[in-house]
């Protein structure tokens, strides 16, 4: 069962995951634009909690909804990401990579979860602008 404050973090979220602002050609908006802001604030508590290893993704899903995009493997973004932190990384074989956006495609959560629906690693994916 999720803690009060992972249940709050979701309700956030969910309530601003599909609000554009700077990052998808509209108007500024400090609830999902700013750093620090409600949507940053509720995802950090979402990917610092769900992100463990062996995480279901049933529980991702009930408390983050669908992802923004899912991937078979890494593009060149990420694969230069995993290589960064581990350059001898190898991608899992039949591992999805679930997106969720904070700021567009410039800044992301991601959950590499495994056949079998469990997390293998997950962290933020940030532009560094």
């Amino acid at each position: 069962m999720a803690s009060t404050n992972l249940e709050a973090a979701s309700a956030t979220y969910l309530r601003l995951k599909n609000v554009h602002g700077h990052w998808h050609n509209q108007p500024h908006n400090p609830a999902t634009d700013n750093f620090q802001g409600e949507r940053h604030q509720a995802m950090i508590e979402l990917q610092q909690n769900l992100g463990k290893a062996g995480t279901s993704g049933d529980e991702i899903q009930r408390l983050m909804g669908t992802p923004t995009k899912i991937l078979n493997k890494p593009d060149l973004v990420l694969e230069h990401e995993f290589r960064r932190e581990n350059e001898n990384y190898t991608y899992p074989n039949d591992a999805k990579i679930w997106i969720y956006e904070w700021r567009g495609f410039h800044d992301y959560v991601y959950f590499v979860v495994s056949n079998d629906n469990k997390v293998l690693q997950s962290d933020w994916y940030s532009a560094l602008e």
